[in-house]
């Protein structure tokens, strides 16, 4: 089961705690707000799904259940390429959140959720 949760623009930006500079733009190497509005400084991984699309994995909130991903598509911080993954690798029921096309996000999710679930069996 796939599951996809489109949010409003207006939701990332209801945060109180919003740490992002209103002067200089936020590139995407140097971190991402995530849905919740907080500003996440990543450990990117970098990767290309099975259609060539580059995307970065952030390896510093990487868990069995959790992970975020964006789609690099220029240095400026676009937040309508990140997206975060909730997932249960044994029944292999999906959430996503995020503002993106679901046809565009569809490759980097399934590669995604398989590269999690693949390091999940593989721990003792």
């Amino acid at each position: 089961m796939f599951v996809l949760a489109v949010l409003p623009s207006d939701i990332w930006a209801q945060s109180s705690d919003h740490m992002i500079p209103e002067t200089s733009p936020l590139l995407w190497r140097d971190g991402y707000v995530n849905w919740r509005g907080k500003l996440v400084k990543p450990n990117w991984q970098v990767m290309s799904a099975d259609d060539g699309t580059q995307f970065a994995i952030d390896l510093s909130h990487k868990s069995a259940h959790y992970v975020a991903a964006y789609i690099m598509d220029g240095e400026i911080f676009n937040k309508s390429n990140l997206f975060e993954l909730h997932f249960d690798c044994a029944t292999k029921v999906s959430e996503v959140i995020t503002n993106m096309d679901p046809k565009r996000s569809q490759f980097v999710v399934s590669k995604v959720h398989q590269l999690v679930c693949d390091d999940v069996r593989k721990a003792p």
